[in-house]
């Protein structure tokens, strides 16, 4: 038998498939408002918000889909779960691993080989799987309310247990912690995400020089830092070129035009005020699934409530809203101790970003079953709601299409000719990435529309 979709729910989670895509595509990465962009590690942007509200909106629609179950946590329901959670996570890993070879270079067994050497394992459709995976086994198990609830609290609490056990120091430190060590661990440095850094200051190093265009950086004394990923960033008047041994980098300077070589290492390193060093760490990694199944739970358990206020949507709105605000401020009040970050996924975070969730579904279940707004408004909120995953999965696809080398036009992707012939002049270069973004979004939208007037609705 056929489920009534709840159409509030579809638009809730369209808006939220709509940012993804916003924020995952803008023109350049270069030139991005700053509410666009991930806070570095600790706090939370607009941005920041999308993932969890993504994860809670699947915690919602599980309860509804396992409510045709009965709840019940048996073979059928087991396989079904897991079935999912390894669709989702195979589809993630795909898409991580597409185009399967390096565009830049000819087609070869060497180089595809070569990309599955070093592909990334986790992503974001694999922490969807494997919070999906944890949080809803959870819930099937325990079925009571207050045991779920209880369940979602210990999760996270384990994980900041295990953060403080190992590095009672600087639990949240960017390279010293627990989600790093695991990820370090499985699935190994050469398949995780190496998109953060940290700076450090150059009283950490010893510079000594060599000659005019060479000198030496050592690492200062109980220093741990890892050689091959740090880097200077280059000098006004110089290029910097290094050569990596045992313990030290030997830099070489290119001296820009009309710049002499006299004196130049000696003026290259008054010049460096820092030093940045590349982390291999995974904002999706394998530990943090265990904080987001968290949100998962918390959305479940909000299906729920909706669920039991089924015919009374006014006093559901108003429960909304007053535990989304509670959420809120408790997530804010623990943050001063057990920091807001994405990338940790720290408890603090979940119920910060659970709570603003609740409040927005609040004001779409307000205006579409309270005050009964007219639905044509939120079309195009529910086209992107109905067909998730695949929107998801299809944006991603076409952006790294888009960013083929073979795609070219005047020797640069399609994508950059775009960005740069026809959006990065409107007004200033920021602005224009952001129309890109916004482009790429209706772009998809039209696919969603001609799936969502012909029905078809692409479930894993």
């Amino acid at each position: 038998m056929k489920t009534k979709r709840i159409l509030a729910l579809d638009a809730f989670r369209g808006f939220t498939v709509a940012l993804m895509i916003l924020v995952n595509n803008p023109g350049s990465w270069g030139f991005m408002y700053s509410p666009l962009k991930h806070a570095e590690w600790q706090g939370c942007t607009p941005t920041d918000l999308v993932f969890p509200f993504f994860l809670f909106v699947v915690g919602v629609a599980s309860f509804f889909s396992f409510k045709k179950l009965d709840f019940q946590l048996n073979m059928q329901t087991f396989w079904k779960l897991l079935r999912r959670a390894l669709l989702i996570f195979f589809i993630g890993f795909m898409l991580n691993l597409y185009p399967l070879f390096d565009t830049k270079e000819p087609i070869t067994f060497e180089n595809i080989f070569g990309t599955l050497e070093k592909v990334r394992i986790f992503g974001v459709l694999q922490r969807i799987a494997c919070a999906y995976f944890i949080g809803i086994f959870i819930c099937l198990l325990l079925k009571s309310t207050k045991k779920i609830a209880t369940a979602g609290i210990a999760l996270m609490l384990i994980f900041w247990g295990i953060l403080f056990a190992y590095n009672p120091d600087k639990p949240y430190d960017k390279k010293e912690n627990a989600c790093r060590a695991v990820d370090l661990i499985i699935p190994g440095e050469t398949h995780t995400y190496k998109g953060y850094s940290r700076t450090l200051d150059v009283e950490n190093f010893n510079f000594s020089v060599i000659d005019e265009t060479h000198f030496k950086v050592q690492p200062a004394d109980n220093t741990n830092i890892d050689l091959k990923y740090l880097s200077f960033a280059s000098v006004a008047d110089y290029k910097l070129d290094k050569n990596i041994h045992d313990n030290y980098i030997l830099y070489t300077l290119t001296p820009r035009e009309n710049i002499t070589t006299e004196n130049a290492s000696t003026k290259a390193i008054t010049q460096l005020s820092a030093a940045r060093e590349t982390l291999a760490f995974d904002p999706e990694g394998l530990l943090g699934a265990m904080s987001a199944a968290a949100t998962v739970i918390f959305g479940f358990l909000i299906g729920r409530l909706i669920n039991f206020y089924s015919e009374n949507k006014e006093k559901l709105c108003l429960h909304l809203l007053l535990l989304g605000t509670f959420s809120v401020f408790v997530g804010m009040f623990w943050g001063q101790w057990f920091i807001i970050s994405k990338p940790l996924w720290t408890g603090s975070y979940v119920l910060y970003a659970g709570g603003l969730a609740m409040i927005i579904l609040a004001f779409f279940i307000w205006l579409m079953d309270v005050k009964c707004c007219n639905q044509k408004y939120f079309r195009p909120l529910i086209a992107f709601g109905s067909n998730p995953l695949f929107l998801f999965v299809m944006s991603g696809v076409i952006a790294k299409t888009m960013a083929f080398a073979y795609f070219n036009i005047a020797n640069t992707s399609l994508k950059e000719w775009i960005y740069s012939n026809i959006y990065k002049g409107i007004v200033n270069p920021t602005f224009g990435s952001m129309l890109y973004a916004i482009s790429f979004i209706i772009v998809m939208w039209i696919f969603a529309e001609i799936l969502y007037r012909k029905k078809i609705y692409i479930k894993v």
